[in-house]
């Protein structure tokens, strides 16, 4: 289903303007897109880039123009308040998890759902694919993560990761060898997406508190950076261009990770490290 968007209200657009021209060098709000009847859960981008989409707890999601504002698709097929939404990397899928647990699959070319994945016990939160697009990772409040192969439409992997809800899951998006998480015990995860293994120590304390979310950082000097096992030291390959992870917390910081080769695990006389950003530093 489509539906135009509203425009912003006269009064609205007269005010920004007046900040603009108070302050010319302020953020300045491009896009505004209503229609949700409820508050958000998430955002994603499309891959091509001209559209993102939204999830709500009004059970929908929704893709609108990136240009425009206009509202391109409305999907309805969740029973509870939709909140995760991972793209296929060449766009034609897409997945979204809601807080009954359920994860649908939907075909942006048909504007049809394809595939329910069912398993997780509580909230699915967070969900992304491989580079390769044949299998999703999805994070519930089950304190788990689930891997799918949705050439086969079966979970090949439930990975007991955390000991409280898992906030965030990222696939490396070069090689698809390594599969971060993080979760509201504060910590993050690294595991082998080739038998979902821990990368290194199991669990890394990263933050006080909730560890919000967790993203790979890709360089292109990492090939010409010297070699080591594991977790690196962060000054180090900083200036080398090498920071691997970054995660948020809800401790009003986010951290650089690095790491060399995710295939091997740390060694026993390597401790991880992190550079610390709090509020001055960002």
């Amino acid at each position: 289903r489509t539906k135009t968007t509203t425009p912003a209200e006269p009064e609205e657009e007269d005010q920004q303007q007046q900040q603009h021209e108070a302050d010319p060098e302020a953020p300045r709000r491009a896009l505004e897109c209503r229609g949700h009847a409820q508050r958000l859960g998430n955002v994603g981008f499309h891959p091509h880039g001209g559209a993102f989409a939204t999830t709500s707890f009004d059970l929908t999601w929704r893709l609108w123009d990136c240009e425009t504002g206009a509202e391109l698709l409305l999907q309805d097929g969740h029973d509870h308040p939709c909140y995760a939404i991972a793209f296929q990397g060449d766009g034609s899928l897409v997945a979204t998890g809601d807080f009954a647990g359920v994860v649908l699959l939907w075909d942006l070319r048909s504007g049809r759902e394809v595939h329910a994945c069912l398993g997780h016990g509580k909230k699915c939160l967070a969900a992304d694919f491989s580079p390769d697009g044949y299998r999703l990772a999805t994070g519930s409040d089950d304190h788990s993560v689930r891997i799918w192969d949705i050439r086969r439409k079966v979970c090949d992997y439930v990975i007991p990761a955390h000991s409280a809800l898992v906030s965030d899951v990222r696939w490396e998006p070069q090689s698809g060898e390594a599969l971060a998480t993080c979760a509201f015990d504060g910590s993050i995860a690294l595991f082998s997406t080739r038998d979902f293994s821990p990368l290194g120590d199991p669990i890394l304390k990263a933050h006080d508190g909730k560890t919000m979310s967790i993203d790979f950082l890709t360089t292109t000097t990492r090939a010409a950076a010297p070699r080591r096992r594991g977790l690196t030291d962060s000054r180090a390959a900083r200036a080398a261009g090498d920071v691997a992870l970054v995660s948020a917390g809800f401790d009003r910081t986010f951290k650089l990770w690095t790491a060399e080769h995710y295939a091997d695990p740390l060694d026993e006389d390597e401790e991880p490290d992190a550079h610390h950003l709090h509020d001055d530093d960002q």
